[in-house]
This record gives structure tokens, C-alpha cells and sequence, in this order.
């Protein structure tokens, strides 16, 4: 609002005083629909801003004002979220990319010192006062009283801690990052995997940072995400139980399924396809799941050979009864499995067989009629398969 503006019309005052241009752009509106995450939209609308600008202009470094309060505050901060090393270290004065803090080791009362002195004005946003922000209760509340009874070189102290934890965490950073990357496997889009087995024998330091680079990977940052999150990512890995799943800021998931433990951007979809047919297709495309199933009538006899992939099955073409129906797995379904002389619930079945419940859904289920003839990829049912009786077979296979 206006109080914006007339920091906007300071600045210009100044950079006209130095010959320096200035570049400001403002909000399109979008802050004040998200006020509920205010701060963290506004920064990173901020830092998005500096990239395009520096960019557009050819500039190699942008600079921003962190001061050494800033970093204690931090400090501070990321005690009371829950943090180890990585968040104790602080605002970094260099990153990987083009942001650099020179201030940051100079305090907030040796700037104002040197303004004073030097008859340069400045202005102080309103926002900075405001109570209701952790950090400004920190900066006005907690930090004086340490200054005043604890410590008066709380600063400086906790500025050169901040930069030892620093170092020993690069350090740490390089180890296991490079076991990350061993244990790394690639799923699906926006889905990274690790063995739960190979994880569990790791020291917990290192399995906190893995399982941070994780989340970096699929997420795009760590924001938001503190020590109960990581906590709750090692509970489900120690449980016995074979499906279970925990829900992280920004739309992440982690799931513990059977012997892999899963980083995947949450599906805001459910799956759901049915496809009936009143006649013998040679082709039943089923979008919702990006797959098809190819069908083929044979002329059987006792010397063909068995089909060895599992993603083909052979059944008695005289067993075939229509509707022929293409569906997903629901509650209550069952199937006499290829062998056994009883019913099975298919929910038991993917039990068994040990399917995460993440793929239950995407499995077909071939239908003749009212009973299924095909878990597809797993099972036929053993009423529809092939017997010394057969001469011609149905051929389907899922590609």
C-alpha cells in the first residue's frame, strides 16, 4: 500500500544521489490472496524478482542487506522449529548461486552507528515490529534479554558458531550426498525410491541427511520442513507395518511400502477406469493408467509352450463370457487364483504378493462377465485356464 510506495520513492531519492538506476517492479495482486503464508510468498517473489532482474541486466552477484542480527535470529529460529547442523549454520554469506551477503557478519547497531555518523538516512518497514512474526519476537523480545543478562557478546558468538557448524556440515554434506546417490533409484515421474533395509543399517546422521536430500530432490527445497517431519519419516521406516505413509508441506509424500521407502509429489487424482465391451476386441486402451492390452484368438494344442512373461496371459477362448469388462480393483472383489480350489479377496492377494498400495489401483482386472479372469500382470483365475480340452485359446498382454 502506500507505505510501499513511499519506500519505493526513498530508494529512488537515494540512487538518484549515487547515479545508480533503479529497477522496481510491483506485486500483480497475487500476495493478498495468500495471506495466510504471506511472508514466504513474498520472499520467494522477492528472490524470483532478483534472478529475472540480474539476468535481464547481465549482473553476476546480487547482494543482499543480512546483517549479523539476522543470523542470530535465525539461529534462534531454527532452534525452536527443529534442526541439526544444516540449520544452525545459519544464512550462508556465499551460495552456489548468485546471492552473496556482505553484511553479514556486521551487527545491526554498528550499521545504525555508521548511518548516524555519516548523515545517511534509511527507513525502517513497519513489519519489522510486528509481534505476530516468530522472528520479530526473537529480534525484540528474546535477543536483548540475552544481550542484557546473559551476554552482551551474544553476537559475535553466535555468529562464529554459526560459522563452524557451517564447515563441519559442507563436510557431512559431501559423505552423504555421495550415499544418496548410491542408493538412489529413479520411479516414476517426480518419484525417487531407497531400500529400506540398506537405509536402516546407516548411521542416523546420515540417514536424516539422505532423506533430506530426498525431499530437496523431489520438493525443490527444504522449506517448511523441520525435525517432527524427519522424525515421522524415521518412524514409519522402523515400523513393522508395510504401508504407511506420511504427508510433508508442498504437496510431498513419503511412503513406506513393503521394502522401499518413497519420495513422490501426492497424485490430487484418484484412479478409476472401467471399459465394457459386448464383443472380443483385438486392442482395450485404458488411458487413466497410460496402458493397453493387446488380445489374440490362437489355435491351440498340447505343444505350445507356456507363456514366461508376466505380463501375458493364456486362457480357454470357450470360457470367455461377455460383457468383457476392464476395470480397477474395488473392496470386496474376489478370484479363484490359478492353482487353489478356494476364493481369494483380491485386496489379500496384493497383500501377499506384496503390492504397494500405491499401485493397486493401476492394475487391471480383466473381467468375463460377473467373475474375473485376469489380474493383470499377476494372476489368471483358475476357471478360465487352459486344459487338455482347449483348442483355441485367448491371447492378452498388457504393454
Amino acid at each position: 500500500g502506500e507505505e510501499s510506495d513511499r519506500e519505493e520513492e526513498f530508494v529512488n531519492i537515494q540512487t538518484k544521489k549515487f547515479g545508480i538506476f533503479l529497477i522496481s517492479e510491483e506485486d500483480d495482486g497475487s500476495l493478498l490472496q495468500n495471506q495466510s503464508n504471506l511472508e514466504e510468498i513474498a520472499r520467494k517473489k522477492r528472490y524470483d524478482f532478483f534472478q529475472r532482474v540480474a539476468l535481464e541486466i547481465g549482473a553476476q552477484k546480487v547482494a543482499l542487506g543480512h546483517t549479523a542480527n539476522d543470523q542470530v535470529e535465525t539461529f534462534f529460529l531454527w532452534i525452536f522449529r527443529g534442526t541439526g547442523t544444516k540449520g544452525l549454520g545459519g544464512i550462508p554469506p556465499v551460495r552456489e548461486d548468485i546471492f552473496i551477503r556482505p553484511l553479514i557478519e556486521v551487527g545491526r547497531k554498528e550499521i545504525i552507528e555508521f548511518l548516524q555518523q555519516e548523515r545517511i538516512p534509511w527507513v525502517e518497514d513497519s513489519s519489522n515490529q510486528k509481534r505476530k512474526y516468530l522472528r520479530n519476537r526473537i529480534r525484540h523480545i528474546l535477543i536483548p534479554k540475552l544481550l542484557d543478562e546473559f551476554d552482551p557478546q551474544l553476537i559475535e558468538k553466535v555468529v562464529k558458531t554459526t560459522e563452524i557448524l557451517r564447515s563441519e556440515d559442507l563436510f557431512l554434506e559431501k559423505l552423504s550426498l555421495e550415499k544418496f546417490n548410491d542408493l538412489k533409484k529413479e520411479g516414476e515421474e517426480k518419484e525417487i525410491y531407497f531400500p529400506v533395509g540398506e537405509l536402516k543399517k546407516l548411521p542416523d546422521p546420515l540417514k536424516r541427511r539422505i532423506i533430506r536430500h530426498a525431499i530437496q530432490e523431489i520438493k525443490g527445497s527444504l522449506r517448511r520442513i523441520n525435525f517432527n517431519h524427519l522424525e515421522a519419516i524415521f518412524r514409519i521406516m522402523k515400523s513393522g507395518a508395510p504401508n504407511l505413509k506420511v504427508s510433508l508441506p508442498g504437496n510431498l509424500e513419503v511412503c513406506k511400502e513393503y521394502d522401499h521407502l518413497k519420495f513422490r509429489i501426492a497424485s490430487q487424482e484418484k484412479i478409476q477406469f472401467h471399459h465394457e465391451f459386448d464383443f472380443l476386441p483385438k486392442e482395450i486402451k485404458i488411458p487413466e493408467i497410460s496402458r493397453k492390452i493387446e488380445i489374440e484368438v490362437l489355435d491351440w494344442n498340447s505343444a505350445n509352450l507356456p507363456l514366461a512373461n508376466k505380463n501375458s496371459a493364456l486362457m480357454d477362448y470357450n470360457k470367455i463370457k461377455f460383457p468383457i469388462i476392464v476395470r480397477n480393483w474395488k473392496p470386496g472383489d474376489r478370484f479363484q487364483p490359478l492353482g487353489m480350489h478356494k476364493y481369494k479377496k483380491v485386496k489379500d492377494f496384493f497383500i501377499d504378493s506384496k503390492l504397494p498400495l500405491s499401485e493397486r489401483k493401476k492394475i487391471p482386472l480383466i473381467l468375463f462377465a460377473d467373475h474375473i479372469a485376469w489380474i493383470g500382470g499377476q494372476r489368471i483365475d483358475e476357471r478360465v485356464k487352459i486344459s487338455k480340452n482347449t483348442r483355441k485359446a485367448i491371447k492378452m498382454e498388457i504393454r
